[in-house]
């Protein structure tokens, strides 16, 4: 039995949630195709290459200068010691950083939804039958394909490296969709901070509105939930903000991704 959470409260959900997303980020940094900062102010990883993950985040500039901190990462981005990705989550300190970083060059590009779902009753939800055969990646041939659909789908390279090492990692688990043998459908399940998060959802968009990234998501975490976890979280865009409350996911927080111009 792993450490779980036996029931969602705002006042633990938002770290819980951000908590998981960061240490995926820490674990990826490990592997030697990426170099990272980890302190107490300010983490970041950063692709040799690839684009993913890399991501400046865990942001603590609480009784520091701030508008120093914020110039010192903008000089190392522009050297190209950083990544030119900002994550800001509830963690993030201060709380009004977000503002701060567009009032000094940089652009707020995208926007995430952290939400979270109790896992007792994830085998009793029902989902609509479709074609979609899902497995778990076991070898580098499924996984090269679950590269493959990650790639088309968010438009991003992948480095295959890193997920290697990932595989072999305890906390980290991929499923890989099918339909005729075709592979159209990806999840990685991350297990950390107590709680099962879900990351690189995606579905080719030839065979998108027919619920099978909710099928897979579904399988995912009934697995989690059968290894001793209880609370499932994600970060989802406002499309999939709409999709994963028809799972039974609720929004706690915002995420925010900010680039300098």
């Amino acid at each position: 039995m792993n450490n779980v959470l036996p029931e969602i409260n705002l006042e633990t959900i938002n770290s819980y949630i951000e908590k998981n997303l960061d240490d995926f980020y820490i674990k990826s940094s490990e592997h030697p195709n990426f170099s990272s900062s980890k302190d107490e102010k300010i983490s970041w990883v950063l692709a040799k290459n690839a684009n993913w993950p890399d991501c400046i985040f865990r942001a603590d500039f609480a009784y520091l200068n701030v508008k120093k901190e914020i110039n010192n990462v903008k000089k190392l981005i522009q050297k190209g010691k950083a990544p030119n990705g900002w994550t800001v989550g509830p963690l993030t300190k201060p709380n009004d950083l977000g503002p701060l970083l567009e009032k000094y060059g940089f652009s707020n590009v995208y926007q995430q939804a952290g939400m979270a779902i109790e896992l007792n009753d994830i085998e009793q939800i029902e989902m609509n039958k479709n074609d979609l055969i899902i497995k778990k990646v076991e070898n580098e041939e499924s996984l090269i394909q679950w590269s493959e659909v990650v790639s088309k789908v968010f438009g991003i390279k992948v480095d295959l490296g890193l997920l290697k090492y990932l595989l072999l990692q305890e906390e980290s688990h991929f499923y890989l969709g099918k339909v005729k043998e075709n592979p159209v459908s990806t999840l990685m399940l991350y297990l950390s901070s107590g709680v099962a998060g879900l990351h690189a959802v995606s579905t080719l968009p030839e065979y998108r509105s027919k619920g099978f990234g909710l099928a897979i998501s579904r399988s995912a975490l009934i697995d989690a939930f059968n290894m001793g976890y209880y609370v499932g979280v994600l970060q989802a865009s406002s499309l999939g903000e709409t999709v994963y409350r028809k799972l039974g996911f609720q929004k706690y927080c915002d995420f925010k991704s900010y680039a300098l111009e």
